[in-house]
């Protein structure tokens, strides 16, 4: 018995290991660096208020994944309509694979870390090798899925942990002062709570949860084959694991970032302030250092990108191989990465915004509603009258839009009016009326068509 608890304990460490390393990428890192710099003193209620959204939806959202007994998001979304189960999943990947995220894993460690070592006159060569070697790397892990769990839960992500701990005992042996003696910028201000939580719900990290979640259910389903109720207990473990090293980790870069203040001037972004405190404590040597640290990171959520998307779209275009389509895949990423980022990142931005509320409903709805999933009138309803204010929202952030003089004033009407728009949440409110409304609805129809007994 003492064997089989180990043995449970050490795949689900695995797990853990592995689903950390897929969702910890380069805005993971520089993210909370930037947050504590502009919090201040005021980095207590931030954290909270940051980690509370960027850590509490990703877990949740890879616990609905584990919960839902399908194989894949389009499969749990059946109960929304199969025309509709398909269009999302295919937005969803594509935004978060070669059109938007699988691009900025090699872009960014290369802009902040490692295009500084390169001559001005090669930065452009020097972004060619570094993605073309980037991809070509991550594309040969992806390309056996049964390789995966080996190569990021056991050898990258240690490696990754092994530096970035580094960093930190650095810090621990030499502090940079109280971050008491530090002052807040901006809305961190008088509203640091609200600002944190704002920034952890758009680090959008909901929406990998929704694809790398799948890549945790199929890994325990090939490695460890169980029934349904030990595959949901490995899955919750594996977050519970995940979403606690990261909060460990924001809570030191969010420190940290804080304390910087006393010894470097407030950056730009997460990305320059954290090349900088490498530089401070290991010297020269520093920005290989965080370059190598950065790249870790990047390189377990490309592999997790190309994974996810070419596992999906190698079963709905059946002529197609796996490999093939992770080739794809890759090559797309490297292409979009060297070629008119910027465009591809304005066209996506629409897309993430209008997808993100939706995304969020199937998370609570398969955790704290899965019941109703089983009535349509009640799901139909919900979801019609979110698509709705998920297209109202998107136009809200279309500059062409917003500036209309017709529509700026309802659009202010709706940030001033309705709660929680202000931060960015203002769709929940629907959500929870058409939940009502179709609830309301389906019950008239039962009551209606029962047959009466005289």
């Amino acid at each position: 018995m003492k064997q089989t608890v180990l043995t449970r304990m050490k795949s689900r460490i695995v797990l853990a290991s592995l689903l950390f390393g897929l969702f910890f990428g380069a805005g993971n890192l520089i993210f909370p660096v930037n947050i504590g710099q502009l919090s201040g003193s005021n980095i207590a209620q931030s954290s909270f208020g940051f980690i509370l959204t960027a850590v509490g939806l990703a877990s949740l959202g890879v616990i609905v994944c584990g919960r839902s007994k399908a194989d894949s998001l389009e499969d749990m979304l059946q109960p929304y309509g199969r025309r509709y189960a398909r269009m999302f999943t295919i937005l969803l990947l594509l935004t978060i694979g070669p059109m938007f995220a699988l691009p900025r894993t090699a872009t960014v460690p290369y802009e902040v870390a490692i295009k500084a070592l390169m001559p001005q006159a090669n930065h452009q060569l020097g972004m060619f090798v570094y993605s073309f070697l980037f991809f070509g790397g991550a594309l040969l892990i992806a390309i056996k899925p049964s390789k995966i769990e080996v190569w990021v839960a056991k050898i990258i992500n240690p490696l990754f942990l092994i530096f970035l701990a580094v960093f930190f005992i650095m810090f621990m042996i030499n502090p940079l002062g109280s971050a008491s003696n530090t002052l807040p910028s901006g809305t961190y201000e008088t509203s640091a709570f609200l600002t944190g939580f704002q920034m952890g719900y758009q680090t959008m990290d909901v929406l990998a949860a929704l694809s790398f979640g799948f890549v945790i259910v199929q890994s325990t389903k090939v490695n460890h084959p169980e029934s349904q109720s030990s595959l949901v207990k490995d899955v919750v473990y594996a977050s519970l694991i995940s979403g606690g090293t990261m909060i460990f980790i924001y809570t030191m870069l969010l420190l940290i970032g804080s304390s910087s203040l006393n010894v470097l001037p407030v950056a730009s972004n997460g990305g320059i302030a954290l090349g900088q405190l490498f530089h401070y404590y290991f010297g020269s040597a520093g920005l290989i250092f965080f370059g190598i640290t950065i790249t870790f990171a990047c390189i377990t959520t490309a592999v997790g990108l190309i994974t996810s998307c070419a596992r999906y779209f190698s079963s709905i275009i059946p002529k197609v191989s796996y490999e093939l389509m992770a080739v794809v895949i890759a090559s797309a990423g490297f292409l979009v990465s060297n070629v008119g980022l910027e465009a591809i990142i304005q066209l996506s931005i629409p897309v993430l915004n209008f997808i993100y509320p939706l995304a969020i409903m199937h998370v609570i709805v398969g955790l704290a509603f899965a019941k109703l999933l089983d009535k349509k009138r009640v799901i139909n309803i919900m979801l019609g009258i979110m698509i709705v204010v998920a297209i109202f929202e998107t136009m809200m952030q279309l500059p062409l839009l917003a500036n209309q003089q017709l529509l700026s004033p309802i659009f202010t009407a709706y940030q001033t009016y309705v709660p929680l728009a202000s931060i960015g949440l203002g769709w929940l409110n629907f959500m929870i009326a058409g939940l009502c409304i179709g609830y309301w609805l389906q019950n008239i129809s039962n009551r209606n068509t029962r047959p009466n007994i005289t």
